[in-house]
């Protein structure tokens, strides 16, 4: 503790001698006086300058941006832009989903690049399907940014594979939920590539792209051989597919998921478009898909901080939009916990069981070096990057 809440901590200790405060009050003060001192770790003048510098400039920020959501509210409306509201049908928790998702979690050693990925298919009565992997690259093979593309990009294509598995072993679920969108971006069609990057890295980063679409377009295939609704949901988004759809996107500066967060309420959801051609109207090239991919944004989290959602769902399943949404709606769950807010059970589930947080990568790295080093290896091979910690 700092030496102000060190003070406070003298008074808090008077009061409880003196009755002014029972047991359970004073552990639950000192328990956030604690969680305030992991916050507030710097000088005290600049953390009162950055917070002087916040209530000066946000304000500002807030009334300019206003004014052009005005504007922007209003040409959206003359090109036919619609809010729709969507049922809540509480029938749809009997259903038995298969949510899936995946999660990558780099290893911060010296000697190479590393990342652990995994994906988990989970549907609720039945044991999941996990599949795991370690990735490597050397550190003369890709840049930083090129190594996250390359882990992410296979992570993410485990969670088709481990969603294919789940159902020819386990049967039909009702339907698939995915973490994560179905629609192949521009960055997946065509990486940029920058100077220096060996041609054959180069090549490798784009065939794991093209391989991700095409595990996608399988899945997808599947479920619309057994007639299994399948749809995804996309919760960071930084894309600007509706923008570019409704010829709005040289005009103003903001992603869809910012826009439809001042437009939406909960329980609404935007009309549908196709993500597939909107993409394509940004300059991507047109490629071979199973089905179109389309897509609307929806409310879910009654908190007002809280944006809203992209689902994702196949050309197949076009008339079945509405029943999408009610689901989603209907599923999705409240809570104080950022990363679940809003979002429907199955990907909660799944997500909690899957991730790889940094925590865990921590507890694996020292376990095994641990190991390791009982078994006589040179542990100083295994040494991390500077200013990385076990503890």
């Amino acid at each position: 503790m700092s030496s102000f809440q060190e003070r406070i901590g003298k008074f808090l200790d008077e009061g409880l001698k003196e009755g002014l405060l029972t047991l359970d009050d004073y552990n639950s003060i000192i328990a956030l006086l604690e969680e305030a001192g992991k916050i507030t770790t710097i000088h005290p003048e600049l953390y009162a300058g950055l917070l002087k510098d916040s209530l000066d400039v946000l304000p500002k920020i807030t009334a300019e941006t206003e004014k052009e959501l005005s504007i922007l509210k209003n040409k959206l409306k003359s090109k036919g832009f619609k809010i729709l509201n969507v049922v809540v049908d509480e029938d749809l928790w009997s259903l038995e989903p298969l949510g899936a998702d995946a999660s990558s979690c780099p290893m911060p050693i010296g000697m190479l690049k590393a990342a652990y990925i995994s994906a988990m298919a989970l549907k609720e009565k039945t044991p999941p399907i996990i599949v795991r992997d370690f990735i490597t690259a050397s550190n003369d093979e890709m840049g930083s940014r090129e190594f996250k593309f390359y882990y992410q990009v296979q992570a993410e294509a485990l969670i088709p594979v481990v969603s294919i598995r789940h159902i020819k072993e386990n049967g039909k679920p009702s339907c698939v939920v995915i973490d994560g969108p179905l629609s192949a971006s521009l960055l997946l069609r065509r990486i940029p590539y920058r100077p220096g990057l060996k041609e054959e890295v180069y090549q490798e980063l784009q065939n794991k792209a093209y391989e991700l679409i095409r595990i996608r377009d399988e899945l997808i295939r599947l479920c619309y051989e057994l007639d299994i609704p399948i749809f995804s949901v996309v919760k960071r988004c930084t894309s600007r597919h509706f923008m570019a759809w409704y010829g709005l996107k040289d005009d103003f500066p903001y992603t869809d998921q910012f826009v439809f967060h001042q437009l939406l309420d909960y329980g609404q959801r935007t009309e549908s478009i196709s993500i597939t051609k909107a993409i394509e109207m940004q300059g991507a090239e047109p490629f071979p898909r199973f089905n179109e991919i389309y897509g609307f944004y929806i409310k879910t989290s009654r908190n007002p901080l809280t944006p809203p959602i992209r689902v994702e769902y196949p050309q197949y399943l076009i008339k079945k939009e509405d029943w999408i949404a009610s689901y989603v709606l209907t599923t999705s769950l409240t809570t104080y916990e950022a990363e679940f807010d809003g979002l429907p059970k199955a990907i909660c589930l799944v997500h909690k069981d899957a991730k790889i947080t940094r925590a865990l990568m921590k507890e694996i790295y020292k376990r095994a070096v641990t190991k390791l080093l009982d078994n006589g290896v040179d542990i100083k091979i295994l040494g991390s990057i500077w200013g990385f910690s076990l503890e």
